[in-house]
C-alpha cells in the first residue's frame, strides 16, 4: 500500500518506495495496487466537463469501467433484492460518465523523470507533498 500523492502536472497517482511492495516510485492510485500506472481516469460530469481522477494501471480501470448497459442491469438486479444485503458501493463504473486514456507526453515525462529520481517527494503534511529535484545523491533512488 502506498501514499496517494499529486504528481507535478497535476495528476493523482501512488508513490512512495516505503510503502510499495514492489519498490517502485510510481504506482497505480488504488491504494492496494502496486501496478505501474499507464492510463488516466476521467470523469465526464452532467455540463461535459472532463475531470482527471488519477493514474491508474489498465488492469485496474478494466475492471472499474463498465458499459452502461452492463451497469444498468446490476442496478436494475439490486433494485429486485432490496431486502437483501445488496453492496451498492462495489459496483463499475458506467461508461457514460467515466472513460480512460493513456498518459499524455507530459504525464509520461514526468512520470520518467520521477523514476529517474530526477524529482523527488518531500513530506509536508498528511496528503500533501512537494516535488523537487533531489538536494543531493543520497536521494537518488532512496
Amino acid at each position: 500500500m502506498q501514499n496517494r500523492v499529486k504528481l507535478p502536472c497535476g495528476l493523482t497517482t501512488g508513490s512512495g518506495p516505503t510503502y510499495n511492495s514492489r519498490r517502485t516510485l510510481v504506482t497505480c492510485s488504488d491504494v492496494f495496487c502496486d501496478d505501474e500506472p499507464t492510463h488516466v481516469m476521467e470523469h465526464i460530469t452532467f455540463e461535459g466537463k472532463v475531470e482527471r481522477w488519477g493514474a491508474y494501471c489498465e488492469a485496474y480501470l478494466l475492471k472499474r469501467i463498465a458499459p452502461a448497459v452492463e451497469v444498468e442491469a446490476v442496478l436494475e438486479h439490486g433494485v429486485r433484492r432490496q431486502g437483501e444485503s445488496f453492496d451498492t458501493t462495489r459496483l463499475p463504473l458506467s461508461d457514460k460518465n467515466w472513460r480512460y486514456r493513456e498518459f499524455t507526453d507530459e504525464e509520461r515525462a514526468e512520470i520518467e523523470q520521477i523514476k529517474a529520481g530526477e524529482l523527488v517527494e518531500t513530506y509536508i503534511r498528511p496528503g500533501v507533498f512537494e516535488w523537487r529535484e533531489p538536494d543531493n545523491e543520497n536521494e537518488v533512488g532512496a
